[in-house]
Order: structure tokens, then C-alpha cells, then sequence
């Protein structure tokens, strides 16, 4: 067994139900998962989901995976967060995130600026207002007086995960936040970015032994190997090409900007193919854990001494059936 634990993110396309969704995180609490994490983009809502999943499952971890902090004020948040750990007798995980200025201002049309003061202020509110005690709150978003939480919190400190890819962000990860969730860092990178948690807890008087680390890593692993790797190539070949300046960085300042030219340069001339063709094998295996089970062991082993959890994320291009194969080889292999 590895030293670290299991957390399923699941799909955020709008193709898997919410049946569905449920009955992969029946499946990871059956294969020895720890954690499953419910996404929210512009789709189906994540608390409601969460509600359903925590009158099903009985021992697995719940939690956003991730709500943007402009989706909803900080009270409410901590109304989300602190419902769901009652419903689940204490099993509630809160993951937060910036999402990005499109989504934002485009789909929720709040302001995206100021970001990460909008996240540092939302992580305080949320603290305060699970201590179950009467919020006074003086920020420079936010002013909150004279409420507190209508029931007692069934925790104070329901844990709180942080997406963060920005070195500043990172930082104020490790100084606000309880555990870091990087996406698509090469694990060689992992350890150099996980200074800037330490050095964000270490300018609060924090201990940054208490900050986790949850690396979220693209995996497939089928019995059809290559095709388990084809899926992985397309979720990041997507990502680099499509997504923005925060995950080309990722591949680019760690070693593989000559790829991330290449795929950014292929995707934009809608050269698809080719744009997943130019994720090398090198790159896929240091952002991905892709292939079949007789062939991923090693992978797992390189988060050793890294992870605290290990976020397993499907690539958006595969299917229910693949995701479940993926769940339940994973739990064999490293069982």
C-alpha cells in the first residue's frame, strides 16, 4: 500500500449523470479510495450532487472539487461546507479555487479582480463561521456582523484545499489554506513548488507539515494500454492548446516548453491530431499516470514522499466504463 491516500475528482463534462457520478463514487468506496471530489464549472451544481452521494455512500470523503470562490459568498460557502459534513457525520472536504476571468465574468458576470484577495477573504470567512461563534469580519471585500450559523457545526475544521498553480497563490495556499491541489505539474516539479506552501505557512507562524499536498494527475489505466494513454494525451494535449496561460505554463516552466509550443501551435491551427500527437511520452509520464495495470506501478511509486493524497483525474475524453476499469485497476494494483 502506498503511503499516501486516494481521491477520485470526478468528470465535469455534461455527459455523465448524476446517477452516474454516484455510482463511480460507489465504486471508489469500494476499491479503498479515500476522498471523492465533485466539480462545478457551469454545469450541474456541486452541493446538491454532494447531498445525494452522502445519503448513498457510507465511509469515502465528500468534497468540492472545486467551487470557484465568485460562485457564491464566503457565508454561503461555509453554509455548504458545514450542511455537508453533517450529512456526512464528518467526511466533508471543502476544495476551493480562482477558476479564470471567463468563466467568471463571462458566466457568474463578477469581476475577477482583485482574485486571489477575493480567495484569502472567503478562506478566513469560512474558518470563522464554522467556529459555530457570532462573525465580526473586517476585510476589504467583505464586512460581516452580528450572524452566526442557525445549528452547531458538526467540525470546526472541516479541511480546506486550495487550487493553486501561481507561485503567489501558492503561497497564500500555504498560509491560509490546509492542503495544496496542483494540476498537471510534472511530479519532478512538485517538490521545487511545494517550497512556496512552506514558505507561505512559515510567514503565518504556520506549521508547514500541517499543509497537505494533493497532486491532481490525469490518469487512465485500461487493459488497452495505449489506448489508456491516447485518452491522457488528449485531456492534456485540450488543456495546454485551449485552456490558457496557467496550464501551458505548467508543462512549459518545468522542462517541456518545446512541446507546449508545439501542441499550443498545433491546436490553434486546429490541427488536433497532431496537437496530441506532440505530447511525448517523457511529458505524458510526468503529468499523467497512463496505461495498463502491469505497466502504471512505478508511476504510483514517484509520488512517494510527494503526495499526501493522490488525486486521480479522468480525462474528460473517457468514458463511464473507462473510469470505472480505471477505479477498479488502480485499487488492485496498489492495493
Amino acid at each position: 500500500m502506498p503511503s499516501y491516500d486516494l481521491a477520485l475528482p470526478l468528470p465535469a463534462t455534461g455527459d455523465v449523470t448524476t446517477v452516474e457520478q454516484c455510482d463511480l463514487a460507489l465504486a471508489a468506496e469500494d476499491a479503498g479510495y479515500d476522498l471523492v471530489m465533485v466539480p462545478e464549472t457551469w454545469g450541474r451544481e456541486a452541493f446538491t450532487r454532494l447531498g445525494y452521494f452522502a445519503a448513498r455512500t457510507e465511509t469515502i470523503g465528500l468534497g468540492t472539487g472545486i467551487i470557484p470562490v465568485y460562485s457564491r459568498s464566503p457565508a454561503l460557502i461555509a453554509q455548504g461546507a458545514a450542511t455537508l459534513d453533517e450529512l456526512t457525520d464528518g467526511r466533508a472536504v471543502l476544495g476551493l479555487g480562482l477558476s479564470g476571468p471567463k468563466v467568471i465574468e463571462n458566466w457568474h458576470g463578477v469581476d475577477f479582480r482583485p482574485a486571489l484577495r477575493r480567495q484569502r477573504e472567503t478562506i478566513e470567512i469560512v474558518r470563522r463561521v464554522l467556529s459555530g461563534n457570532e462573525m465580526s469580519y473586517d476585510g476589504q471585500l467583505f464586512d460581516l456582523r452580528h450572524f452566526r450559523l442557525r445549528f452547531e457545526p458538526r467540525r470546526s475544521d472541516v479541511p480546506i484545499y486550495v487550487a493553486a498553480q501561481g507561485e503567489t497563490n501558492i503561497e497564500l495556499t500555504g498560509g491560509f489554506g490546509d492542503g495544496w491541489m496542483p494540476n498537471r505539474i510534472p511530479v519532478s516539479a512538485l517538490p521545487a513548488k511545494r517550497e512556496h506552501v512552506d514558505r507561505g505557512a512559515r510567514k503565518r507562524d504556520r506549521d508547514p507539515e500541517a499543509v497537505a499536498t494533493i497532486p491532481w494527475v490525469t490518469t487512465c489505466v485500461l487493459e488497452d494500454g495505449e489506448r489508456a494513454r491516447d485518452r491522457c494525451r488528449e485531456m492534456i494535449a485540450f488543456y495546454v492548446g485551449a485552456m490558457g496561460a496557467f496550464h501551458y505554463d505548467a508543462v512549459a516552466d518545468h522542462g517541456f516548453r518545446d512541446a507546449a509550443d508545439r501542441i499550443q501551435d498545433e491546436w490553434e491551427a486546429g490541427e488536433k491530431d497532431a496537437a496530441r500527437a506532440a505530447v511525448s511520452d517523457d511529458l505524458l509520464d510526468e503529468i499523467a499516470i497512463a496505461g495498463s495495470p502491469d505497466t502504471v506501478g512505478d508511476r504510483f511509486e514517484r509520488y512517494e514522499g510527494i503526495a499526501d493524497t493522490l488525486a486521480l483525474l479522468p480525462p474528460t475524453t473517457a468514458t463511464v466504463e473507462e473510469i470505472r476499469e480505471t477505479i477498479d485497476n488502480v485499487g488492485e494494483t496498489i492495493a
